[in-house]
């Protein structure tokens, strides 16, 4: 059936167009927020999920729906555009867009909104959602009620096509929010049909506005980038490389590359993925946890890579260098001890020149074996033994996870404890594992969604199957991320949950300590006592429980690759894993202390 342009009303020729836009730039994935005043963009977006152009993945939770969103434009580094209708449900994408902002995610969310004449006169559902995110996003735009002809079109095409460029900006990719006005009548029969010439987009499929700016850094060698701050471009021989989380896969050989040249210690978070460089330490913060150790081996220079910060004694490390050089490629680099002598935007080339000291590398190589030694030497002992505890610790089941995640496939680490105990235990067991998690702000909230949204990203571009490790309170918190509509298809993702019942971090921080113990569990522990097998049970995944390590590796082992699992953990109390953690950390002291 053919259609004129006087025939279609505004908002459903602007939902059509919207869409087909989103797909000629690249969008490849659109997650839907349930909701009226967005009719025009969901009716389009099904239309065109039907005809094979693309993903729609449909949220009753518009928090699990940013979330989710978040993790597709982090596996794939193409944003998805989430779309709400108006009112409230628009604030619930501020957490997802935060995280987007401070971890450089492209995300583009599309609001939708009544038309200005009903803004400010109480009008059902309707608040002020111009700017409501624009501390947070690279863009707010709200676009203006136009009619359907070729001028719509291209205002419509065009605004589309910027946000999406400004979204995926080689330098600051990130949030880039589109508030949409839509006039009532929202549907039409249109909706369902191809477009018609009138509002055809460019020849050959293309997007309205191709982006060909270019703003990529380049990378430099050490000792030329050194001559910027003065005329000497000798590079000392004492330095170490800290790496943050990041998501840029060439420089993961530059750095193994860098410090191999050098002889320099790499201590890699686990998204950093650079633990397996040829001088990567196993246990780099233990070994920085020991301050004598520390203090004799202050290096020359530091270089930090992308966002650092996860653990404390490794940002004093870098806090004491003679020299710190931060390479991030973001305007708002990370440079969390305020110690950044020089900026650059990759990761430099092995100098020209450079002095060499092989005894700086055999130091800090020994010190990361004998760490490996003890570290050994007390888990080895849980949980066995009488006075040991019969479940394991939180520092076992991440070694676990590491063991078993698959080399072509995704590890997502929740925030909090479960990714520090991965750094710190799984030594070089995650070689070639894409490790990924929620650097940006380090929340618990969104753990689950996101971790769907990598897995679902990754894997429709022919990735391997998906780990998500999380703790107790990020899976409950999160647990709508598992009410998925029947009719969608699952990734194989197997999501393992650590349970200690509560927030075991803080037993493990200053609060921790005995002298606040009256009051600890009511403020921060907060056992809530939840079921969580029964919870999962509910959103109607499968579910296992494991009691003790060589369970969790049989049902990792069977799960890995058949859909969506929920495994249940339960870890020793809190207080006691605290307090092997303080077994492990002097005992690390007492071997590197005999170095």
């Amino acid at each position: 059936m053919k259609w004129k342009a006087e025939d279609v009303e505004p908002s459903v020729a602007q939902g059509l167009v919207m869409i087909d836009e989103l797909i000629r730039c690249g969008v490849s994935d659109i997650v839907l927020g349930a909701g009226s005043r967005s009719a025009p963009l969901a009716l389009a977006a099904a239309a065109a999920e039907e005809r094979g152009e693309v993903r729609v993945h449909v949220r009753v939770d518009e928090r699990v729906a940013g979330f989710l969103a978040l993790g597709i434009g982090k596996a794939t580094g193409v944003p998805a555009a989430v779309i709400t209708t108006s009112g409230t449900a628009t604030t619930n994408l501020l957490q997802a867009i935060v995280e987007a902002h401070e971890s450089g995610v492209p995300l583009l969310a599309i609001t939708a909104d009544r038309p200005p004449r009903l803004r400010g006169v109480g009008a059902n559902q309707t608040i002020e959602q111009v700017g409501v995110f624009s501390t947070f996003t690279r863009m707010d735009i709200d676009m203006g009620v136009v009619d359907a002809d070729s001028a719509g079109n291209r205002y419509w095409r065009s605004t589309v096509a910027r946000c999406v460029a400004v979204a995926t900006d080689s330098i600051t990719p990130g949030p880039v929010h589109l508030n949409v006005p839509l006039d009532t009548p929202l549907v039409g029969e249109q909706l369902l049909q191809s477009l018609p010439p009138q509002f055809q987009g460019r020849a050959d499929e293309k997007p309205w506005t191709a982006d060909a700016r270019l703003v990529a850094g380049m990378s430099i060698p050490l000792d030329e980038a050194l001559s910027l701050l003065d005329e000497q471009t000798s590079v000392p021989g004492r330095g170490v490389i800290v790496v943050g989380d990041h998501d840029d896969d060439d420089a993961v050989d530059l750095i193994d590359e860098l410090a191999d040249s050098l002889g320099w210690p790499v201590i890699s978070e686990p998204s950093g993925r650079a633990s397996a460089a040829e001088t990567g330490l196993a246990h780099g913060p233990l070994v920085c946890d020991d301050e004598a150790f520390r203090n004799a081996h202050i290096p020359d220079i530091a270089v930090t890579i992308g966002r650092v910060g996860l653990y404390r004694s490794v940002l004093q490390l870098v806090a004491s260098a003679g020299m710190h050089i931060a390479v991030d490629s973001s305007a708002q680099w990370s440079d969390p001890t305020r110690s950044a002598d020089l900026v650059l935007a990759a990761v430099p080339l092995p100098p020209t020149e450079a002095t060499s000291d092989p005894l700086w590398w055999d130091a800090w190589e020994r010190a990361d074996l004998l760490a490996a030694a003890a570290v050994e030497t007390v888990l080895g002992s849980y949980p066995h033994g009488e006075t040991a505890p019969s479940e394991p610790t939180g520092m076992h089941v991440a070694r676990v996870i590491a063991d078993v995640a698959p080399a072509d496939g995704q590890l997502f680490l929740g925030a909090s404890s479960v990714v520090r105990h991965v750094g710190s235990f799984a030594g070089r067991s995650l070689a070639g594992v894409s490790v990924v998690g929620n650097r940006g702000a380090s929340g618990i909230d969104g753990c689950v969604s996101t971790a769907w949204g990598v897995a679902i990203g990754a894997q429709s571009a022919g990735g391997g199957p998906a780990i998500a490790l999380v703790g107790d309170e990020a899976f409950w918190y999160d647990s709508n991320a598992l009410a998925v509509p029947a009719s969608e298809g699952r990734p194989d993702l197997v999501i393992v949950v650590a349970d200690n019942d509560g927030g075991g971090i803080f037993s493990t921080l200053e609060q921790g300590a005995a002298e606040y113990a009256t009051h600890f569990e009511r403020v921060f522990g907060v056992p809530l006592g939840i079921d969580l097998d029964h919870l999962a049970s509910a959103y109607g995944v499968q579910v296992h429980r494991a009691t003790d390590l060589d369970a969790l590796r049989e049902n990792l082992e069977a799960a890995v690759g058949n859909g969506v699992h929920v495994i249940v953990v339960r870890t020793c109390d809190r207080a006691r894993e605290a307090r092997v953690l303080g077994e492990i950390r002097d005992a690390v002291r007492q071997a590197v202390g005999s170095a």
